[in-house]
């Protein structure tokens, strides 16, 4: 996860993502105020500056204050917990959006991967085996499980093997971002900064399967490792997974011993390594060349296409928008 091309994946346009407390008399932060520090930032090289952990702090009471506003209200309680960062306070936010909603897959599969990060392993396996039933072929739960079996140093547990019809890596973070927005859109923030305070496409799933893959890696791993390093490439929703499945998948070549398969192997890699570069150029151009000149509501819409149809494409879209040429105008006729 420290491959610099990740690092500047994740943090494209939410530099310095971060829950931290705030006084309740702090302004909200404005388009504005984000592109001065945005600029401050490209000049200086900085990424965390004053300027930007003040303007990406959160004040818990505001946010609990829109769950108690809409009480009930299970979307509500969950993009809460997504956002808290006390551990008791998301615990109650997601148990309560559970005993809301009958318990659904979604908010037990992210309360699952929350817990296992917090060290309730109990806690966690307990959602993470309800999933697997509810969500058969998702690899998450899975993955969350074997995390905490590791965590916890009984491998020899490791006696299911993976089930051939779990291919589908799903860890729900294009839903839990939507909740995010909804929430700070209800406590006051306006439509850019909600999206770019509620924009997080790294999850504690996906950092589980990246620790799950540094070596040495265990053989009852491998199997469930190379689905989800497919899985993410497959779909790429985010830049950020398809990186950490191209890091599993060059994990598990260095396993690979028969000299057939040396050939194959070599030809992946320096497909992943084209690919790569691929990717880094498209985020500096984004960096340098496409995020200073797009207006407010373009890059609204460029969060909301990074949801619909996945950061790439979303990057695609925003350029051609950026770079379209203005409308002629007419020149004036005389009388």
């Amino acid at each position: 996860m420290r491959n610099p091309i990740i690092t500047l994946a994740a943090g494209l346009l939410s530099a310095g993502f971060c829950w931290l407390t705030s006084a309740a008399a702090d302004p909200l932060p404005t388009f504005d105020s984000f592109r001065q520090i945005d600029r401050t930032r490209r000049l200086t090289g900085q990424l965390q500056t004053a300027e930007l952990l003040k303007a990406t702090r959160l004040d818990p009471e505001l946010i609990n204050g829109v769950v108690r506003q809409g009480t009930n209200d299970a979307h509500l309680a969950w993009g809460a917990a997504e956002l808290l960062t006390d551990w008791s306070q998301r615990r109650i936010r997601f148990e309560s959006a559970l005993a809301t909603t009958g318990t659904n897959k979604l908010i037990a599969l992210r309360f699952a991967c929350a817990a296992a990060r917090q060290r309730e392993y109990d806690l966690a396996l307990q959602w993470a085996r309800y999933c697997k039933e509810k969500d058969p072929d998702n690899l998450v739960p899975w993955v969350v499980e074997s995390w905490v079996l590791v965590e916890r140093k009984q491998r020899s547990q490791f006696a299911q093997t993976l089930p051939v019809w779990v291919t589908h890596y799903r860890d729900y973070t294009v839903d839990a971002c939507e909740m995010r927005f909804l929430v700070l859109e209800r406590a006051g923030y306006s439509p850019y900064v909600a999206r770019r305070l509620g924009f997080k496409p790294d999850s504690d799933a996906l950092l589980m399967a990246a620790e799950l893959g540094r070596p040495p890696v265990e053989e009852m791993l491998r199997l469930l490792l190379k689905q989800t390093a497919d899985s993410l490439q497959l779909r790429r929703q985010f830049l950020v997974n398809e990186l950490v499945g191209q890091t599993l998948e060059r994990t598990l070549y260095a396993l690979q011993t028969e000299l057939e398969m040396q050939t194959v192997v070599q030809s992946r890699k320096e497909a992943i390594a084209v690919r790569r570069e691929e990717l880094k150029e498209l985020l500096v151009d984004m960096e340098r060349n496409i995020v200073e000149a797009a207006s407010e509501s373009q890059l609204v819409q460029y969060y909301d296409n990074i949801l619909a149809f996945g950061e790439e494409e979303a990057m695609h879209k925003l350029m051609a928008t950026v770079r379209a040429p203005a409308p002629a105008v007419s020149a004036p006729t005389g009388n």
